[in-house]
């Protein structure tokens, strides 16, 4: 919820949420209690649960499932696929489908050489850059 969710500083766990998205205040327990009510009276503590799942169920369907829908409809790839692709697999499967829109020939991926080796015989187990880091100037889908 952190990543572009607008939502002030503090306010990012599950009840507020909710709250805020939803406009449904869901069941309360303070986590204290909670021992003593799985004791004493499961039903508040199972209604509880109850609350978050449901809490849960909704703000998946008002807003995670669209999200991972509508990047299905700009990228030809099934809804598995695009949750396990990371944002440089989605970005450059975008760039493949405008490429391949704008009749632009593209470069095959290239795949790394297996067991490379260093310069002085050394087994290679990546060849990665430190350091590096991708800035996000603005967020959201265009």
């Amino acid at each position: 919820v952190r990543r572009d969710s607008y939502l002030p500083v503090g306010s990012q766990g599950l009840k507020a949420v909710t709250k805020a998205k939803l406009r449904y205040d869901p069941v309360e327990i303070e986590p204290e209690e909670m021992c003593r009510l799985a004791a004493e009276d499961p039903k508040t503590l199972a209604n509880y649960s109850v609350s978050d799942a449901v809490a849960t169920y909704y703000l998946y369907q008002k807003y995670v499932h669209p999200f991972i829908f509508a990047l299905c409809t700009i990228i030809p790839m099934e809804p598995d696929e695009v949750l396990r692709k990371g944002t440089g697999g989605l970005c450059e499967a975008l760039l493949m489908v405008e490429a391949y829109k704008a009749n632009i020939i593209f470069p095959n991926k290239q795949e790394n050489q297996l067991n490379k080796l260093t310069p002085d015989g050394h087994l290679l187990e990546s060849e990665t850059y430190v350091g590096g880091h991708v800035e996000a100037l603005e967020s959201g889908v265009f």
